[in-house]
């Protein structure tokens, strides 16, 4: 009979001792209470929490461990809990601060129950240490209030729900895109496309979101007022401790502004371009590295450096300087831009120039040649070349022209100052006073022809042929007109006697139709027949032939007027339409040196060509080329 009540004992002991295992596992802290308060049981969380061993805690009053929390308060916050009817407890919740050993508080959250048993009323008090709870909601809160006031947009999307749909959506977001949070939780971000979806961007960003990479893309989206703006999105996957990617976040940029200006520069840029490579102006540019980053086709085509242009890159400026001296006639050497740039008394921008450079490959041409440097970020210096070849024979020719002209004027006017000096001054006998008299008119016809002459060509230039009065002519009729008065003075005859010009006329497209200016034409026809008499001191024959032929695309008559004068050697030729330019220099034959030059203007501008051929002591041929009348 004994043995029963043993067994018992030792359930019971082994019950307890479960107890007591499982109450020290729970990481909280358990608290007994007797009817005053006071620590009747504990477990040993107590020592991580508060600091204390569990011996120390028992006897201890409740407001030692949470102070401020009375007897009566405990009473009181218990009975206005909640009432657990099956177990006649009544239960409280609730937060407060407890304090370690050493007086530390932290803050704590407490679940308090009140008994009433045999022995009276207990009480049982869970306290769970919630410090690193409230920092992490505390972080969170930070969290939440930093994306809530940055200026960029920020959504998190769900990447395990299908769709993958939007849940957060902070207010810069929504304020950048004009959608309400409510219209935006729960859609996927393609909602901002509006259908645009050919950009190459969206491809990249769906890759990057497969393989679970981060990506940046600038994308085409529009408003909820339908407006466009450019978005500069950057997406980041959230990855899970098995390594999975639960969230990605979006991070939205506006930077329409931003694009506008990259826009406006790329076209400015493109327009740039452009210029510079339809420019006749040869531009070269180097880094502050002082080497070669763009030169333009007009630069390439004047060095004749085209197929070249890709070498060029990179290219040192000394080396630069050495290739380009190597074009440049030796006679006149080219200031290297190198040492212009490092000179030390050289501060801040450098403006250079302009300085002819006279080239000799890959063609004879004179280059005016600019330098510019500029300090700042880009330290470029940029070589400006310009083609002046023109420019310079004109300037040569105004000056020859000017020489000429006044030497020509003043040749028949000194002739006619000192004949009239002489008459004024002196008698002089009939006879030869009639001479003088016949010098004077003649040059006096002669300054006369050549101020007309001028006159005529300078208006024919300023014209353009917009004083050219065209109207069908047949050529035969031309050609008569030109000849008729050189066979009436006698100065040509159909003999070819000695000292005489025997003319020979083959027009067999007599008939051929031209729209010419008949007087304009007929005063081309007459220099040139002219000349052929003046520079065929000896007499001959001249023949003038007449022929068709297609030019141009288009069919065109030539006049042939061939003389068996002096000819021309090939520098002459180069010379014959200068104004003034005479194939002979000595006066014995006279003329003002005008007649091509008018020639040549006629002709062009009605349409037509004038060719050249000639060899000294064996004549020269003038070919006029006409179009023929068009055909109604």
């Amino acid at each position: 009979m004994s043995a029963a009540p043993a067994g018992a004992a030792g359930d019971a002991e082994r019950r307890e001792q479960r107890i007591h295992a499982i109450l020290d596992a729970v990481p909280d802290v358990i608290l007994g209470l007797d009817a005053a308060g006071r620590v009747e049981v504990v477990n040993s969380s107590v020592a991580s929490v508060f600091g204390i061993a569990p011996e120390d805690a028992l006897g201890h009053a409740i407001g030692d461990l949470l102070p401020g929390l009375t007897l009566q308060e405990a009473e009181q916050r218990t009975r206005d809990g909640l009432f657990m009817r099956s177990s006649g407890t009544h239960v409280a919740r609730f937060e407060t601060h407890a304090s370690r050993r050493g007086g530390t508080r932290f803050p704590v959250e407490v679940s308090l129950s009140r008994t009433e048993t045999a022995e009276g009323v207990r009480y049982a008090a869970v306290v769970r240490d919630v410090t690193e709870q409230r920092m992490t909601f505390s972080m969170l809160h930070l969290y939440s209030r930093a994306l809530d006031c940055t200026a960029n947009g920020v959504v998190i999307s769900d990447m395990t729900l299908p769709g993958q749909p939007i849940f957060y959506a902070n207010p810069a977001f929504c304020a950048m895109t004009g959608f309400d949070p409510g219209e935006v939780i729960g859609r996927d971000g393609s909602f901002l496309l509006r259908g645009d979806f050919e950009q190459p961007a969206l491809a990249a960003l769906r890759a990057a979101a497969r393989d679970g990479r981060p990506a940046q893309a600038v994308l085409r989206n529009y408003r909820k007022d339908g407006t466009l703006f450019f978005n500069e999105l950057s997406i980041a996957p959230v990855i899970d401790p098995e390594g999975g990617v639960r969230h990605y976040v979006g991070v939205h940029n506006d930077v329409t502004e931003r694009e506008r200006a990259r826009l406006a520069i790329a076209e400015r840029s493109a327009r740039l371009n452009a210029v510079f490579d339809l420019s006749p102006d040869g531009f070269v540019i180097f880094d502050a590295d002082h080497r070669l980053v763009y030169c333009n086709p007009a630069f390439l085509q004047m060095t004749g450096w085209d197929e070249a242009g890709s070498a060029l890159q990179a290219l040192p400026l000394v080396e630069f300087d050495r290739r380009f001296a190597l074009l440049c006639d030796p006679a006149q050497p080219v200031p290297p831009v190198h040492r212009a740039l490092d000179a030390p008394a050289v501060a801040g921008a450098l403006e250079h120039g302009p300085e002819l450079l006279a080239l000799l490959r890959p063609e004879r041409r004179m280059l005016a040649r600019m330098v510019r440097s500029a300090p700042g970020a880009a330290q470029e210096t940029i070589l400006f070349y310009r083609d002046v070849t023109r420019e310079t024979e004109v300037d040569r020719m105004k000056s020859e022209f000017l020489t000429t002209a006044a030497h020509e004027l003043r040749t028949p006017m000194v002739s006619v100052f000192g004949f009239t000096e002489l008459l004024l001054a002196r008698p002089v006998p009939e006879e030869r006073r009639r001479d003088m008299l016949q010098t004077i008119h003649r040059q006096a016809s002669l300054l006369i022809n050549m101020v007309n002459e001028l006159l005529d060509l300078a208006r024919i230039e300023a014209r353009q042929g917009k004083d050219l009065r065209r109207e069908p002519c047949r050529l035969d009729s031309l050609v008569t007109q030109a000849v008729g008065p050189f066979a009436i003075s006698g100065v040509i005859g159909v003999t070819d006697a000695p000292g005489r010009h025997a003319l020979d006329v083959q027009v067999p497209h007599g008939d051929c139709m031209l729209l010419v200016d008949p007087e304009k034409t007929n005063r081309a026809l007459t220099n040139v027949l002219s000349n052929a008499v003046k520079y065929s001191p000896g007499g001959g024959r001249i023949l003038v032939v007449s022929a068709l032929e297609q030019r141009r695309g288009e069919p065109m008559v030539a006049l042939r007027i061939t003389d068996s004068g002096i000819g021309m050697t090939p520098e002459q030729q180069a010379r014959v339409f200068e104004r003034f330019y005479r194939a002979d220099p000595s006066g014995n034959i006279p003329g003002t040196g005008l007649g091509m030059s008018l020639v040549k203007e006629i002709i062009e501008l009605q349409g037509g060509q004038v060719e050249l051929a000639s060899e000294p002591g064996a004549g020269t041929t003038v070919t006029l080329w006409l179009p023929l009348m068009a055909v109604q």
